[in-house]
């Protein structure tokens, strides 16, 4: 995720927008290893359990909390 601010009003969505993004190229990272060819049984089951702690982390991540949190700033937003 580049450095610039995100367009939302809210610093708490803000940030767990930023670790949500952080967390989605670290699950690409572990997807794309799991492409390389030759990976032996050992390689492909650590990316495996990091994969599964990164999709609890996820589960956990996007919960109804930061729904609500994402609802608000929608509601929040200007009408056009």
């Amino acid at each position: 995720m580049s450095d610039r601010p995100l367009a939302v009003t809210n610093s708490t969505l803000s940030t767990l927008i930023a670790e949500l993004s952080k967390e989605c190229l670290k699950i690409q990272t572990l997807f794309n290893q799991l492409q390389l060819p030759s990976l032996t049984v050992n390689q492909q089951s650590e990316i495996l359990a990091e994969l599964l702690a990164a999709a609890v982390h996820l589960h956990n991540h996007c919960d109804e909390d930061f729904q609500t949190l994402i609802i608000e700033e929608m509601e929040n937003l200007p009408d056009d």
